[in-house]
């Protein structure tokens, strides 16, 4: 299968474009969808919370609901991220490929240089590859449900700041890529929405594709 799709989707209600995505997932599985980036936005500004994260723990519902904000689960792993002003991107792909080694981290580093690249042509010059996993104090005072708290391995950072959180799906005959481009990030707005409140660099805003 040598052709490649992309879809420059409509801003979409949170559950729908989750549903997109596993729907391409699984049909890039079968056989009956060919690679396939998705390029999309959201109706409302909506936090996503990764699969395995535990959402009744961790997410204030009563703030979510103070300031209209969806709530929905993604197929994809990770922690939450509150979707805004962004460009959403989830790409899928058959495992195996040519052009992905067959591991997580080595499909993830093959989008991420693919990201970066793109990232160095719209001006974002200081942007580069994280590849040290920093560590995750999650029962001291650094812990945060948020995506953008850490880097790990071929994530994309800006001056030590995450800018590109991006959670992978692997089944056993395709992967999903999620992955978040954020025109501006209110990082004290997202962390108002969990449970467990923090402070410090990780409430720092950022306005990067703007400057």
């Amino acid at each position: 299968m040598g052709e490649w799709r992309v879809i420059e989707d409509d801003p979409r209600d949170g559950a729908l474009n989750m549903a997109i995505d596993k729907a391409i997932l699984a049909a890039c599985e079968s056989g009956d969808a060919p690679p396939t980036l998705r390029l999309y936005g959201w109706k409302r500004p909506t936090l996503t919370v990764g699969y395995a994260q535990n959402i009744d723990k961790e997410v204030d519902f009563d703030r979510c609901r103070e300031l209209g904000i969806q709530v929905v689960r993604r197929p994809t792993g990770g922690r939450a991220l509150l979707h805004n002003h962004e460009v959403t991107y989830s790409f899928t792909a058959p495992v195996p490929h040519p052009k992905f080694p067959p591991s997580l981290q080595g499909a993830y580093k093959v989008v991420a240089q693919a990201l970066l690249e793109g990232l160095r042509e719209l001006g974002v010059k200081d942007a580069v590859l994280a590849n040290i996993r920093k560590v995750d104090r999650r029962h001291g005072s650094f812990y945060s449900p948020s995506c953008l708290s850490n880097n790990h391995h071929w994530e994309i950072e800006v001056k030590g700041a995450k800018l590109v959180g991006s959670a992978q799906r692997r089944t056993k005959r395709a992967f999903l890529q999620h992955g978040s481009i954020p025109i501006s990030c209110d990082r004290t707005l997202l962390n108002s929405l969990f449970k467990h409140k923090i402070s410090g660099s990780h409430t720092r805003s950022m306005n990067v594709l703007n400057n």
